[in-house]
């Protein structure tokens, strides 16, 4: 009878493990979609043993009363796990690089055939007239004179301006969209931190009993992990109390204890956000500890090619850049910097290309001569002398049928004029004159590149070049002067603006040196730069004062000739490492796009073959934790089938004991 009442615990113990098995596999198939699930599966064990008598060898002899659902495990596969967060992070990085090159190619418009280059020296189907600037000074060369000549070179001068500025403005207006993406990632990630360390709690609080396994929220933190190593380099590990730490950046960010966000520096002058870690910084004091350190160099082999978002803040690079960027760079600080980065660089070498063309055209209609000594009579009744300035060479330059000086420049920039008439001193002649002072760009002039301390420094030499001294009184018969009252300034162009100094007086190797400071900012109004040049509206009123005329008053073939010949000089650098490398304008261009092309194919190759890896792991990782729905429809007939079983082995015990009941 004992025997019998035990049976129907045990076909009682299969029916209770037959339905939960039912309703965890149940559980799975109602979540097959759902992002992070992870398979549950049952594990069964043995209920407890009665010992109900001993052999002649003293071994017990037990009987159990069944089965019991021991637990239920998460089918996870640690390396899989480990193995996708990795790959998962890499290919962000390598997809986000290749989205921006591919996105600066289409800004040359390389792929729908209206390339940048044709408005340089190509042609166009689609134009009565020859397409190019080049083809505009071709015919101009033919008759300077002829008013139509004048109005093409005018009109394809235009054109390019145009051209170079939607570019220019398209490849800063992606910056700017990138700069979006990034606050947006940085939002993205601050988010999953924090969720990673509400779920540690929570585990730690429902698991803290030792009864119960908080099944969801482990799945939910696995995936806001692998959510999280998208962006970034991830470690992580999980502790005794079922707690995970997890490090972004080699930063701890989240335990059970605390989280960590990650701040947005903003900069006052691009709005360009720089993340850094607020906890780890003293914002007061103006230092910050940045998430990435680009100091290194960045490789597979050290693991620091992961994450979307590094590879956007390298995309976007710290602000815009012109050719000033290039014009005397130190090479491993570009490219440490501006180098670094495709928007950047791009920027920089399309710059330095529509800047020489600019400036080379320029110099030809409106020439300059050197001038070592120059003695300037200032408003004030003071002398300024200058060392080493460009003056207009009135002796070789043209001028329009006006015959005004100076000449019209063809482009101009936003905030100056190409001269300022001073009155200064003759020394050939012996007299007062107007000489016509060149407003020098703002630019990078330092003359020599001064090693110190492990650094390169961009070091301005004050001995040889756009020096001014300022007297009260000289007589330049004489050379007699009184008390001088003021040091050195650039002319037109002081050191000191707005408090920040151009140059920082320091004392390096021993002597004292003129530094360039790093955090000046350029006048961009008084360069001939993309987004400052326009076409001189001088001529679009009146195109006959284009520059033609010799001083001889004769049509001056020989200038014109000068503009188709700066089309085949070799005269323009790409890339400060190789100075000496010099390509025409149509070389420049295509080096420039086959750059581009080049690192654009390797980043897209690389993110390819990186996503089928991606993607192998992660069939394998869901083969383990993923919900198949024919697995758990055959595991359901499964426990349906024991479950009929177990109830109809407790019908028999019962029908066994109700007949040994009736028959007593």
């Amino acid at each position: 009878m004992a025997n019998g009442m035990g049976s129907l615990y045990i076909g009682h113990s299969g029916l209770i493990s037959s339905r939960d098995s039912i309703n965890n596999v149940a559980n799975n198939l109602a979540n097959v979609n759902t992002a992070g699930y992870v398979r549950q599966q049952v594990v069964f064990r043995d209920t407890h043993y009665n010992n109900i008598a001993y052999s002649k060898d003293g071994n017990k002899k037990l009987t159990g009363l069944g089965t019991s659902v021991g637990e239920i495990v998460h089918a996870r596969d640690i390396f899989l796990d480990k193995a996708y967060r990795r790959e998962n992070g890499r290919q962000s990085y390598y997809a986000a690089s290749f989205e921006a090159i591919d996105e600066v190619q289409n800004y040359f418009q390389e792929l729908e055939g209206t390339a940048f280059q044709q408005i340089i020296d190509g042609y166009s189907e689609h134009d009565n007239h020859d397409g190019s600037l080049w083809q505009a000074f071709e015919e101009f060369s033919k008759d300077p004179s002829d008013m139509a000549n004048q109005n093409l070179v005018v009109q394809k001068a235009s054109l390019f301006v145009s051209r170079a500025q939607a570019v220019y403005k398209g490849l800063m207006k992606y910056q700017s969209e990138i700069n979006t993406q990034i606050s947006e990632d940085i939002d993205k990630i601050n988010d999953y931190i924090k969720q990673i360390y509400e779920l540690n709690v929570r585990i730690q609080t429902i698991e803290s009993g030792g009864r119960e396994t908080a099944m969801n929220e482990r799945d939910a933190r696995d995936y806001a992990i692998d959510q999280l190593s998208k962006y970034g380099n991830i470690q992580y590990e999980e502790g005794k109390g079922g707690t995970v730490s997890v490090k972004f950046e080699n930063i701890l960010v989240a335990d059970e204890m605390f989280h960590y966000e990650i701040g947005k520096k903003t900069d006052r002058m691009s709005g360009f956000i720089t993340p850094y870690w607020p906890h780890l910084s003293n914002e007061e004091g103006g230092r910050y500890t940045y998430v990435f350190d680009f100091s290194q160099k960045i490789c597979t082999e050290f693991d620091t090619d992961i994450g979307e978002l590094k590879a956007l803040i390298q995309a976007r690079g710290i602000a815009s850049s012109n050719f000033n960027d290039i014009n005397n760079a130190n090479p491993d600080h570009y490219d440490a910097t501006v180098g670094l980065s495709i928007m950047q660089n791009t920027e920089a070498e399309f710059d330095n290309l529509v800047h020489q063309i600019v400036k080379q055209i320029n110099d030809i209609f409106v020439p300059n001569k050197d001038m070592e000594s120059l003695w300037v009579q200032n408003a004030d009744g003071t002398y300024s002398h200058f060392k080493n300035v460009k003056v207009l060479d009135e002796e070789n330059c043209c001028v329009g049928e006006d015959g005004k000086m100076p000449p019209q420049e063809l482009f101009t920039r936003s905030g100056c004029e190409r001269y300022q008439k001073v009155r200064a001193y003759d020394s050939e002649k012996g007299e007062w004159r107007d000489y016509y002072l060149y407003n020098e760009e703002d630019i990078n002039d330092s003359k020599e590149v001064y090693y110190s301390n492990g650094g390169y420094y961009s070091v301005f030499d004050p001995t040889k070049g756009s020096t001014v001294t300022t007297y009260e009184s000289y007589d330049p018969e004489t050379g007699e002067t009184g008390t001088r009252i003021s040091g050195m300034d650039e002319p037109y162009m002081p050191w000191n603006k707005s408090g920040n100094s151009k140059y920082i007086l320091n004392r390096m190797g021993g002597k004292d040196v003129y530094v360039l400071n790093e955090d000046y900012k350029y006048d961009t109004s008084k360069q001939y730069t993309a987004m400052e040049i326009n076409i001189n509206h001088n001529l679009l009123k009146q195109v006959k004062n284009i520059p033609h005329i010799n001083q001889q008053m004769e049509i001056d073939q020989s200038m014109a000739f000068k503009l188709t010949q700066i089309w085949q000089n070799q005269s323009v650098a790409i890339s400060p490492r190789y100075p000496d490398s010099k390509y025409t304008f149509g070389e420049y261009y295509k080096e420039m796009i086959g750059e581009i092309a080049i690192i654009g194919s390797g980043y897209g190759s690389t993110a390819e073959n990186l996503e089928g890896t991606v993607a192998s792991i992660e069939n394998q990782r869901d083969g383990v934790i993923g919900v198949s729905s024919d697995e758990e429809l055959t595991r359901m007939i499964k426990y349906q089938n024991a479950y009929n079983a177990s109830s109809r082995y407790i019908q028999t015990v019962s029908d066994m004991i109700e007949l040994l009941v009736s028959g007593l």
